[in-house]
């Protein structure tokens, strides 16, 4: 993936609270005569591999299953908050000499899945659900399908971890802009409702001028 060092994340601790964040991903797998694709959500164990392993899940009737069972060459690419930056945000110098740009966050994670078994998708499925419940006032259980419900889900997925044999993030968030070009689509987000977005940017932009708020 094309970058540049000004967008590079802080360190990983960055870029897997944002995966941890976004959870909905897409896969795409090599096959022999073409590119597989699928959006999924994804949980992240940070514990185990090199850079961490994603674990996932699709229906069984999905034509990308058998790429998954035979570790097929996959990608995982998660996008964040982005939206349009227009130059008639900027303030002039005294014109407004700053092409407009696209903002977002991106991050590419390669490697090669394994299936899991039985087992590994019931407990993938109970951490996807524990993980996405958090914070509600009444959390559903996946123990209210029943063992039952939960088995007959189970057999109709093809759940796997892909552990991440390489990492690829990209924050463009205004970092290679004029500070006051950029505190100034900050604002004018702010004030359209692109809060997400403009939490982001600023967060990127905060340690380049102290006096910065």
């Amino acid at each position: 993936m094309y970058s540049k060092p000004v967008f590079a994340p802080a360190d990983s601790r960055e870029v897997y609270d944002f995966i941890d964040r976004t959870v909905f991903g897409t896969l795409v797998t090599k096959s022999p005569d073409s590119l597989v694709i699928s959006h999924l959500i994804f949980m992240l164990d940070r514990s185990r591999g090199a850079h961490g392993t994603l674990v996932s899940h699709l229906s069984k009737a999905n034509e990308h299953a058998h790429l998954i069972l035979e570790g097929a060459e996959s990608a995982a690419i998660f996008v964040g908050e982005h939206g349009y930056i227009s130059s008639s945000w900027y303030p002039g110098y005294p014109v407004r000499d700053s092409a407009p740009t696209w903002n977002f966050s991106v991050v590419h994670c390669h490697g090669h899945p394994r299936a899991l078994d039985a087992d590994g998708a019931t407990a993938h499925l109970r951490d996807a659900v524990g993980h996405l419940e958090q914070g509600r006032d009444q959390p559903w259980n996946i123990d209210e399908l029943g063992d039952e419900g939960i088995a007959r889900r189970v057999a109709n997925i093809v759940a796997f971890e892909l552990p991440i044999e390489r990492l690829d993030a990209k924050f463009k968030l205004g970092q290679d802009e004029r500070l006051p070009d950029t505190c100034a689509a900050i604002e004018h987000l702010r004030r359209e409702g692109g809060c997400p977005l403009a939490v982001r940017m600023e967060e990127k932009n905060r340690h380049r001028d102290k006096s910065y708020k």
